[in-house]
């Protein structure tokens, strides 16, 4: 099982808090998970197979992505 941070930053790249990151899966029968960024603009989710995700922030969304297990994904909103 993996491990995944996403951190969501402004366009000076600065971090932002409280922002709904949503994690969609390639494997439809594993659906959506979905956490909020801290106060370093960091939403972590745990405990997932590695595989491609799309990733929304808000509902928005921004994009397919693979990931690895510690990798972190650093997007601009």
């Amino acid at each position: 099982m993996a491990d995944l941070e996403i951190r969501v930053l402004n366009e000076d790249q600065e971090p932002l808090e409280g922002i709904e990151v949503g994690v969609e899966f390639t494997e439809l029968t594993r659906g959506m998970a979905h956490e909020q960024t801290d106060g370093d603009g960091i939403a972590v989710f745990r405990g997932y197979e590695e595989e491609p995700i799309r990733v929304y922030l808000d509902g928005k969304n921004y994009g397919k992505h693979y990931y690895g297990d510690g990798d972190s994904i650093n997007i601009t909103r």
